[in-house]
Formats: structure tokens, sequence, C-alpha cells
């Protein structure tokens, strides 16, 4: 296609000429006579340049190029003028046009013009094509930035090793705590390192050593200190870009942000640490109910019921447990549990009062296992085997010497009279031994005829470790 330039001009002949020679390079020309046409036109749009005069009616053509630069996109303007006061050409330069062009008496000013047109439309080409280019940079680095991110990627690196500088990012640059356009410019491999965690520094240098010495993928797991005294652990990985003569001229890779990582390979080494643990004392506690159970005169039917009822005791105690992350349990739910199973659903043989408190996982245990004891030994033998008896269990909060203590209660009430048993059975050992001496309680088991008792007081703090 034709281009199109607009020549402002007062001398309408002059332009004609111009029209004239310019129509040969495929070049149209239009006329203004004055600078408010040539806006006028200029804003109606279609136009590939200007040519601008500088003498006009009124004003200097100065003065009309200012207001063509003011316009949004305006086109490229080759200012023309006839005095040889070079002046005007710099200030017309400094104004923006794109070029300038002396008239001349021969008149070969209109060749000159033609070639200033052309490259002036040259030029213009080659500042959008790049400002186009820089638009795609910029979102091609935006989506590169979005993507790194969902990656948890922190960014890319470049080790120029000739001259020693790496080159990185911003948000690289903060988490190695340098300087981001110090690092944009390129420092030096030490000003990164300096603050690696002291123990991970020997590993690094093994890993980048192979790396060198095998041209092996370089790939390193390390703690960076921040300035907050946090620390973030990093995964790096690169490898060498060789030159022309195949010797490591750079060394190029990305490092990804890993901490949540770890965070959660060390809470699940402690929570198999701590399964282990729990584990290991809850089979301590199966072997010490066997064993106890076993212990007695009770035939083999007899032990195996024995032992199947206790076992399912700490079974719901584990139950309970789990549902609080196996942290605390509910002393209520752990009664209620007791009445539910051997009050056979009627409320009026268990009577409760006491507010709500939580026991550390060790102690819910063992109370749930005495709990069962007693509600079994109730059941069989005591308040609750006659229509009329009911238990009474009673808790509450006191402080003795300033010190929180769990006073607890559980008493039979309307049962058969009741006789001091002549042997200590395994209820009895399961008291001393889980309560007594495993949390410091002071236990006191009581056989009076009107209904056996229990009284327990234990520091709140024991009852609750964990």
């Amino acid at each position: 296609m034709a281009l199109r330039i607009l020549y402002i001009d007062d001398d309408s002949g002059l332009v004609r000429l111009v029209a004239r020679a310019l129509r040969s390079r495929d070049i149209l020309v239009e006329h203004a006579a004055d600078g408010a046409a040539g806006l006028a036109r200029v804003a109606e749009g279609g136009i590939d340049a200007i040519a601008l005069d500088h003498h006009l009616p009124g004003e200097t053509g100065l003065d009309i190029l200012a207001r063509i630069r003011a316009l949004p996109s305006p086109p490229p303007v080759i200012y023309v003028t006839g005095s040889d006061d070079l002046r005007i050409a710099v200030s017309a330069l400094k104004a923006g046009a794109a070029d300038y062009v002396l008239k001349d008496v021969a008149g070969h000013f209109r060749e000159l013009l033609a070639e200033a047109i052309e490259a002036a439309l040259a030029q213009e080409r080659l500042r959008r094509e790049k400002a186009k280019a820089e638009e795609r940079l910029a979102a091609s680095q935006e989506r590169l930035s979005l993507a790194l991110g969902a990656a948890g990627m922190i960014g890319t690196w470049d080790w120029d090793l000739v001259d020693d500088l790496v080159y990185a990012d911003g948000n690289f640059a903060r988490i190695y705590t340098v300087d981001p356009e110090r690092a944009a410019r390129g420092a030096p491999l030490s000003e990164y390192i300096r603050n690696f965690h002291p123990a991970d520094m020997p590993a690094f240098q093994a890993a980048l050593d192979r790396t060198f010495a095998q041209g092996d993928e370089f790939s390193c797991e390390y703690r960076i200190l921040q300035p907050d005294g946090s620390v973030r652990w990093i995964l790096a990985r690169g490898r060498l870009v060789p030159d022309a003569d195949g010797k490591p001229a750079r060394f190029a890779g990305a490092s990804v942000d890993i901490t949540e990582r770890k965070l959660a390979e060390e809470r699940q080494r402690l929570l198999m640490q701590e399964l282990a643990h729990r584990v290991k004392n809850t089979l301590t506690l199966v072997q010490a109910i066997c064993l106890q159970t076993l212990r007695g005169d009770a035939t083999l039917p007899e032990a195996r019921e024995a032992v199947t009822a206790r076992l399912l005791a700490l079974a719901q105690a584990h139950d309970l447990l789990l549902q609080g992350s196996w942290t605390e349990a509910s002393l209520r739910t752990l009664v209620e549990g007791t009445a539910r199973l051997h009050g056979h659903g009627d409320a009026e043989r268990f009577r409760i009062s006491g507010p709500d408190m939580t026991l550390g996982p060790k102690s819910a245990l063992s109370v749930a296992l005495v709990l069962h004891e007693l509600g079994t030994n109730a059941a069989k033998y005591g308040a609750l085997s006659t229509p009329e008896g009911h238990v009474a269990v009673t808790w509450g909060q006191e402080a003795d010497s300033g010190e929180p203590r769990l006073n607890f209660r559980w008493q039979e009430v309307g049962g058969p009279p009741v006789k001091t048993p002549s042997r200590r059975g395994f209820g009895s050992r399961l008291i001393e031994r889980s309560l007594a001496d495993g949390i410091g309680a002071e236990v006191h088991l009581g056989y009076p005829e009107t209904g056996v008792t229990l009284a327990l007081k234990a520091p709140l703090a024991a009852l609750q470790a964990s």
C-alpha cells in the first residue's frame, strides 16, 4: 500500500512539486496550509508521516510540532526549513522530530525528504516492534513468575564462571539475603552462600566439587538463615553450560523452596516416634492385663471373658483419645462410657456430677481401666447387682498448697453388704500401679458395709501430661 504523508506548508506550489517527486516512490502527499488544518487532518487518522515547514502563518513549525507530539500515537515528523541556522534543526530534534531537511534552490531537498520519510518510517516500525516485543517479554516473564510460584520455585540463577558473577531475580536474591538490584547486575557466589547454615556447607561444597569434576548435574538441599532468625530449606538443581571450546562457561539452574516439605517430614518423624512410644506402652499394658488376669484362680473361660472385657475397655479409651488427636480425653466421657456399659441404659444406676476436665493419654487409659474394674465388680457383687442399688460418681478441682488437684470419688449405694476381700485382685493392683505409682495420686479403696468407695486425689498437671 502507498504511504500517505501530510505536508504542512503555506506554499501550495512547493507542495505540488514535492507530491509529484514522491509519487514515483509510491508516497501520496496531502496538503495542509496551516497548523490548525494539519492537526485536524492528523486527528482523522490514516497519516503515516508528517513533513512540517518551519515558517507558517502566525506561528512556527516548532509550535505545531509540540502539539503534534502531544497527540496519542503521533506519526513521525520530518522538519523542513529553508534556514541554514542549525539551531532551528537542533530545536526541532529536541522537540521530538524524527529528522530534518534543509530546502535548497535546486530542489534536491525533495529527494532528501523522501529518504528522510522512509528512514523515519523504518525507525518507527522498529520502535513499535520493540515495544510489542517488550510487551510480549513482560507477559512471558509474568507467566513464568506465576508458573514458578505455582511450583514452589523461588527463581532461577545463572553463574558466569569467567567473571564469577551470579545473576538472579529479586525473589531469589531476597531468600539468599542479597540486594535484589545487585543480584540483577550480578554478584559473586560468596555473597549468596554467606548465610548458608554452617552445618550444610560441607555437603554443598561436595556436591559442587562433584559437578565440576565429573560434569554431573548439581542437586543439593540446604538451609538459608533469614534476617528474622528463621530458616528456609532450599533445593537447588543446575548444570554446567560449556563454551564453544567445550570448557565450562556458565553454571545455570533453579532453586525451589522446600521448607514446608521439610517441616512436614519432621512432623511425620516425630509422629512416628510418638506412635512407636505409645504402641510400646499399650502393648506393655496389654501384657500386664493378661498376666494379672491369668495369675488368679479363674478358669480359662472366666479368664478369657475377663481379658476380653478389659481389652474392650482399653480399646474404648483408645477411641476416645483418637478423637482428641491422642493428646487428651474427657473425664466426663470416660465416666459416661462406664455408666452406659454397666448401667444397662438406666440413668438412675449412675449419678454423675462434676465439671468436664481433660486427662492426658496415659492417665486416660489408666482411669478407663480403673472405671471398668469398679463397674464390673459393682455389677457382679456390688450396688449394681441389685435393682435398688446405684453408683454416685463425683469429682471437682481443689487447690492444695497452691497446686490444682483432682478430687474424685466413687461411692456404691444400696447394694448387698460389703466385706473386705481376703486377697488383692487385679483391680487393686491396677489402681496402685497405674494411679498411685504412675502419677503420684493419693488413692484409697474402701470396703465399708454400705458399699465400695474409691477416693482419688491427684495433681492436675500429672493427670493432664501427655
